[in-house]
């Protein structure tokens, strides 16, 4: 059945300092349940993140991580940080990020990031597909 899809909402915070992140990822990280963190996250986005998706708490978009189509082999990179998503792909792919979760941080060029997926589509198709990037 081609058409099906798995893809992530991303949303980050970035800070200069390692120091700063892991005070940040402590404070998401005190907060019970998903929902909360995920909103704790979009909050401090807000507040202290040097990225400027931090108007809309974090959000870096929707990222396609794999389709069961099979002219879908490669993926262009949909976010303007290429490093950053390339590290979210390999998290995936490797099951070291999951929905809710905060994950980080991690150094880019443009700072340490802490991460969460806050939504997902069609995650429960991921594992049968054939034309993944995964």
């Amino acid at each position: 059945m081609v058409g099906l899809s798995y893809r992530i909402q991303v949303r980050h915070l970035v800070v200069e300092k390692p120091e700063v992140a892991e005070l940040l990822k402590e404070t998401i990280n005190e907060v019970k349940g998903e929902t909360k963190r995920i909103q704790m996250l979009m909050r401090l986005a807000e507040k202290y993140s040097l990225c400027s998706s931090k108007a809309d708490g974090g959000n870096l978009g929707w990222i396609e991580m794999g389709s069961n189509d099979p002219r879908l082999r490669e993926y262009d990179p949909v976010l303007e940080n290429t490093e950053l998503e390339e590290i979210i792909r390999t998290a995936v792919r490797n099951h070291k990020i999951e929905k809710g979760r905060l994950f980080g941080p991690v150094q880019t060029r443009q700072g340490h990031h802490l991460l969460v997926i806050a939504n997902e589509f069609g995650a429960d198709n991921a594992t049968d597909f054939t034309g993944s990037s995964l």
